[in-house]
């Protein structure tokens, strides 16, 4: 390496962490001018392609790194990374399984590989990895906040506390560690957050910020039945965070006209998708029971939890090879008339051979999924949908009071009470017209129903799916699969229905709510 080779390289990797793009990108590129062979400028350009969200060029960029400096941890981890990002599970586990023979020392390529195996959802495997990383290196709070997220998942919420605590000792301003420790409870009148949390509320200055503060002080005042309290910091976060998006419920109200008009006329006869039972989908609103359902499920065992995955709907984007930024929407609904639908039913099965293929069926629940269930079965005709109906206002609140994932699009809806209550009925009307349609493959549980009276629900949800009654099913407390969703905690529990009529306590601001209800009801 020449001196000015070695000089552009410390100022790219300067500009980098700097978050100067720009100017890396030059640096990285006189680089190449000079030597066209020099490994780390590709995987350089390739983490610049990342902070853009281009994980293919990413991708593509750190492959041609790791053909020039083969058996390079760190590029091999980020591989991983990315492939697990870009839903390819079955390569990021292969890179993944790469790196960790490698035994690299370095808690950066550790970190890495926990994040990868976060993202395929072999949580266990993160632990491990996250762990490795924090006995290297226990002063980044960032590789703590990665530990606390998958002890959660995997159910060591003691652990999990302590690497939260230990995120926010180093990082005060954390504030997604303040919310993901607030998440785990334990919140009581002589041992709560409330005033570092108010004071941080006070001067956060960026929207996301107080979203996960102002979702924090909403937890902990409710933990204290200080609903009026509890709401306002909930309604105040929401509508800074409101501000900064472009959201019509109009949009969301034409597409799911859009999707409702193209499987009306449906002649599910000419069916002719990839022959499988093995996928069963959990779909419905969010917070509405579906982790307890899948949980049921997947405590048979015949059954493997698949988590929530996406992979359906980006294979669907994909197969229709449409450029618009959702992942569905009119133009790609249209695009897929095109569509092998064996080869998208196919193509599925395989993208979740990372968790998949070791007993006879597995679960995939992604509530959202609802919008996809026609696509679904024309891809899968013999899948098993399971549709979750809970009281509509306990739906709409809990929605309401979720975090979900900061700046993802399809939960834009749930920033307002009032939006929240037209896509629920908007819902309804689509998950009714899948039943009406395919009777034989879609089933409405009832959530009600379901923890009032377990046995003999999870009976009749068990033979819907085509198995065998088990008595375990209703043990889901004995369930020991990774849970990384917002019911985490909660299903670690036997069933109960301590969640039922939880909207009464904002019943005081849900008067716009009842009034939009109560006018479908009369139409």
């Amino acid at each position: 390496m020449s001196n000015t080779t070695k000089i552009l390289h410390q100022q790219a990797q300067q500009a980098l962490n700097q978050g100067l793009y720009q100017q890396a990108h030059q640096k990285l590129i006189a680089i190449l001018q000079q030597d066209k062979y020099f490994s780390d400028a590709y995987f350089l350009l390739a983490m610049i392609a990342s902070a853009h969200h281009n994980f293919l060029k990413a991708i593509e960029l750190i492959e041609q790194a790791n053909k020039l400096a083969p058996n390079n941890a760190e590029y091999l981890s980020q591989l991983a990374k990315h492939y697990a990002l870009e839903n390819n599970h079955v390569q990021a586990v292969y890179f993944a399984e790469l790196t960790a023979q490698l035994a690299s020392k370095s808690s950066l390529t550790l970190d890495t590989l926990g994040v990868a195996y976060s993202k395929i959802g072999l949580h266990e495997k993160a632990v491990i990895f996250f762990q490795q990383a924090v006995a290297i290196n226990d002063k980044n709070p960032n590789y703590f906040f990665n530990l606390g997220a998958a002890l959660k998942f995997v159910g060591d919420f003691d652990g999990a506390k302590k690497a939260y605590e230990k995120t926010i000792a180093m990082a005060p301003n954390h504030y997604k560690a303040h919310a993901a420790l607030t998440g785990l409870g334990g919140i009581s009148a002589t041992s709560n957050h409330i005033p570092l949390l108010e004071q941080l509320f006070s001067q956060t200055q960026h929207a996301d910020d107080s979203l996960y503060i102002g979702h924090a002080l909403a937890r902990e005042y409710e933990a204290l039945k200080d609903f009026d309290k509890a709401f306002f910091y909930l309604d105040t976060a929401k509508k800074c965070k409101l501000k900064q998006f472009n959201y019509h419920f109009d949009e969301d109200k034409a597409l799911f006209n859009r999707i409702e008009s193209h499987f009306k006329n449906v002649d599910s006869s000419k069916v002719q998708g990839f022959d499988t039972d093995e996928p069963i989908f959990v779909v419905g609103m969010p917070r509405s029971g579906t982790t307890l359902v899948e949980r049921i499920i997947s405590q048979h065992s015949e059954v493997t939890s698949a988590g929530e995955l996406q992979h359906f709907g980006l294979l669907l984007k994909k197969m229709a090879k449409t450029t618009s930024k959702r992942v569905i929407d009119a133009e790609t609904i249209a695009a897929t008339e095109n569509i092998n639908f064996a080869k998208l039913g196919e193509d599925y099965i395989e993208s979740t051979r990372a968790i998949t293929g070791k007993t006879a069926k597995f679960v995939d629940k992604m509530p959202l999924n609802v919008l996809y269930v026609g696509f679904i079965l024309k891809a899968l005709p013999k899948a098993k949908i399971v549709c979750l109906d809970r009281n509509p206002l306990d739906t709409i609140v809990s929605n309401f009071r979720q975090l979900f994932a900061v700046n993802q699009s399809y939960y834009s809806y749930s920033y307002d009470l009032e939006s929240t209550t037209e896509f629920y009925l908007l819902f309804k009307q689509l998950a009714a017209l899948w039943l009406a349609l395919f009777p034989e493959n879609f089933y409405f549980i009832n959530y009600e129903k379901l923890v009032n009276d377990p046995v003999n629900e999870a009976k009749q949800l068990i033979e819907f799916c085509n198995l065998s009654w088990q008595e375990q099913c209703v043990d889901i407390e004995q369930n020991s699969a990774p849970v990384a969703t917002a019911s985490a905690m909660q299903v670690r529990s036997p069933i109960n229905n301590s969640s039922v009529g939880n909207w009464k306590k904002y019943d005081a601001y849900l008067d716009g709510v009842k009034a939009i209800l109560a006018s479908r009801e009369q139409t």
